[in-house]
């Protein structure tokens, strides 16, 4: 597990500094997901979209950035966009660290439940939230691509996990 971890929100931060993260996110973003799920990581997410969180991680707080989180909050609802710990950062714990702080965050703010997606090809990262209390709702055949079925799965944060 590594120690000295920074997790922060975009939004804490001014807009040059902002931008730089949302490189970083990018550049990582597409070295992991297909061209067609990469998400584009822009300066509007900064500056326009109040109900939207980019949540990062980095090494220390001046290191380098190594894992981030996108969700979009709806009333009593959180939905998880993005999640993705850089590659050489895997099967450390920062995945589990980085949605403890999202769950936490989220419960403070009276939120009730957060939804997600995955792969279900995507064993590392269904196996990251079955073990934060996620639980596999609904599959969809298809979903992502031919042979790519989708699983809906849902956090029920009022239950105090």
């Amino acid at each position: 597990m590594l120690e000295d971890l920074n997790i922060s929100d975009i939004h804490s931060l001014g807009k040059p500094q902002a931008i730089e993260v949302l490189s970083q996110i990018t550049r990582i973003e597409k070295k992991t997901f297909p061209a067609s799920e990469a998400y584009p990581f822009g300066e509007e997410l900064w500056r326009k979209k109040p109900n939207t969180r980019v949540i990062y991680v980095t090494l220390a707080p001046q290191g380098p950035l190594i894992a981030y989180a996108l969700y979009v909050r709806q009333k009593g609802a959180a939905f998880l966009h993005k999640v993705c710990v850089a590659e050489a950062f895997r099967q450390k714990g920062v995945g589990m660290q980085l949605m403890k702080f999202i769950r936490t965050r989220l419960q403070k703010e009276g939120c009730q439940c957060v939804h997600l997606w995955v792969d279900k090809g995507r064993e590392p990262a269904r196996s990251l939230y079955i073990r934060n209390g996620f639980e596999e709702r609904e599959r969809f055949p298809d979903y992502y691509a031919p042979g790519r079925d989708g699983i809906k799965m849902v956090l029920d944060l009022e239950r105090g996990t």
